[in-house]
Parts: structure tokens; C-alpha cells; sequence
């Protein structure tokens, strides 16, 4: 019983082996770096504490064997205090995620929202925290608390639903209220709004897409979909292929300009987008 013992704990301090396989490593408030060496590779991975790092990996020479060898444990925490001297401090919450760096300087992501924010604070974990809790809050972003605009929130609502509904699967008015209060990142369609209504050029590119879907005389089974959501208004006159004569009248009245008066097109259109957003208002309140 006692040889038992006393071999358990010879393996408990030597570099752990698996099936030829030899893996020594070294964890500290840092990060933590772990070699594996086997007959035919060798590899080193430090991951710091921030999420930075270095990986790389030997093969075989032509020899057929990997000329390395593992580092003892003294030579582990060198190279972990070199590769993670400067880490930062990660920290995260529900609304998102900060890295503090020794100098003080800072870069936050808060969880839906496009825009990064950087600055100077104090470098520690509570710091990381107070940072974190300045930048983002403490809870995740939903469309009510990024689209406050009523305006635009309308018109993205508009431009989705309309998407949806001709060119995808169809959404209801209280599906769509179901996910005002739903963290965007959990959902696709409440991601796609809040990009919206951040971006002005997203929001101008949705726009055309609605207004040429809006105006085609016809888009059943989603003629005009392809031409106005990836192409926009040159696609929308070219169309994807070159018409037969039997189709060149459909191709003309569905995607082109040319298929009535600017007045009669865009008339209908803009009674559309502000009955939708009269119906949107509801949501957003």
C-alpha cells in the first residue's frame, strides 16, 4: 500500500503523460502555458488572462522525429511572465465586456451595440468592473433601450417586416413586440433593427431595398426580392438575367423604373411606410 502511495505521488509532480504523449504547464495570475510533446509533434500555447497569447507547433523534421524537448517548470514561468507581462484584465456582464490594460487604458463591447468605447481608468478587477458598469451597464441591450429614436425605430421596423413578410417568413405585430424587451444578441431579428437603427447607411441601404419592393407592381413568389435586397436600385433595373421576349414586359413592369411614373411609384410607397410606422408606434410604446 505504501509503494501505492508513494508512486501516486511521484506522479502527481511529473510532467503528466498520456499515451506517449508528454505535457508539462504553468498557470499564475497571468494566464497559464501548457507544452505537449509526442514522437511526432510539439506544441506551446500561452493563453493570458486578457484572452491574448501565442500557440505554435513542431512537426517532424526528416528525420522523422521532433527535435525538442519540454521546459522544466522554472523555464514554463518565465515564458508565461514573458508572453503575459503586459496582459490587460478582462472583465463581463450581461451587457458586455471591458479589457483594462496595466496602463490604464481601456476597450469596452457592449453587447449589441456597434460602436467600441475606449478611454483611461483605473487598471484592477473592481476597476475593470467600474468600467465595465460605466460603459455598458449591468444589463443587456434590447431594442427599447437602443432605439429611442421613434422615427427611426418605426422605419426599421417597417423596412424588416416588410422583408420578412415578401421575402422570408412572415412576422406578426406581437411577435415583434415580444422581442422589444429580448437582448438583441438573442435574436436575429431584433439584431438586424438595432443595426439599423445605429447606422445611418444601413438604415439608407434598408430603405432603398423597402422603397423597390414597395413600388413593384408585383412580387409574388419573391420575384423582385434578389434584386432589391442584395442589388438595390441597379439590379433592380438590370434584373439578374437577360429576359426572353416573352418576359421582357415582366421583367420591365416588376423590378424596372421604367414600369410607371416616379409620382405613381413612389406615392404609393410613402402612404405604405407611414401607415406601417403609424402601426410600429404601437410597439415602440
Amino acid at each position: 500500500m505504501k509503494r501505492f502511495l508513494a508512486f501516486a505521488a511521484m506522479l502527481a509532480v511529473s510532467p503528466l503523460v498520456f499515451a506517449g504523449t508528454d505535457v508539462v504547464s504553468c498557470e499564475s495570475d497571468l494566464g497559464k502555458c501548457t507544452y505537449t510533446l509526442s514522437d511526432d509533434s510539439f506544441s506551446q500555447e500561452c493563453v493570458c488572462r486578457d484572452g491574448s497569447g501565442i500557440s505554435e507547433a513542431g512537426m517532424p523534421s526528416e528525420g522523422g522525429s521532433v527535435e525538442s524537448t519540454l521546459p522544466t517548470d522554472d523555464e514554463c514561468d518565465a515564458e508565461l511572465e514573458k508572453v503575459c507581462k503586459n496582459a490587460g484584465i478582462k472583465c463581463e456582464n450581461e451587457a458586455g465586456t471591458c479589457t483594462v490594460k496595466p496602463n490604464g487604458e481601456y476597450q469596452c463591447s457592449c453587447f449589441g451595440i456597434d460602436d467600441l468605447s475606449s478611454g483611461t481608468g483605473i487598471f484592477g478587477e473592481n476597476g475593470c468592473k467600474d468600467i465595465l458598469e460605466e460603459n455598458c451597464g449591468t444589463e443587456a441591450a434590447t431594442l427599447r433601450t437602443i432605439c429611442t429614436d421613434p422615427e427611426i425605430f418605426n422605419a426599421c421596423v417597417s423596412y424588416e417586416k416588410t422583408f420578412a413578410n415578401t421575402c422570408f417568413e412572415p412576422v406578426s405585430d406581437e411577435e415583434l413586440e415580444a422581442i422589444l424587451d429580448v437582448p438583441v444578441e438573442n435574436d436575429v431579428t431584433a439584431r438586424e433593427i438595432s443595426w439599423c437603427c445605429q447606422d445611418e447607411g444601413m438604415r439608407n441601404e434598408k430603405k432603398t431595398s423597402f422603397e423597390c419592393i414597395e413600388s413593384a407592381e408585383s412580387c409574388e413568389n419573391k420575384e423582385c426580392c434578389s434584386a432589391c435586397i442584395a442589388g438595390g436600385e441597379d439590379s433592380a433595373e438590370t434584373g439578374d438575367k437577360t429576359p426572353t421576349d416573352g418576359e421582357a414586359q415582366t421583367e420591365d413592369t416588376a423590378d424596372g423604373d421604367s414600369a410607371a411614373p416616379a409620382t405613381d411609384s413612389e406615392t404609393p410607397a410613402e402612404n405604405k411606410e407611414e401607415s406601417k410606422s403609424d402601426g410600429c408606434s404601437m410597439l415602440f410604446i
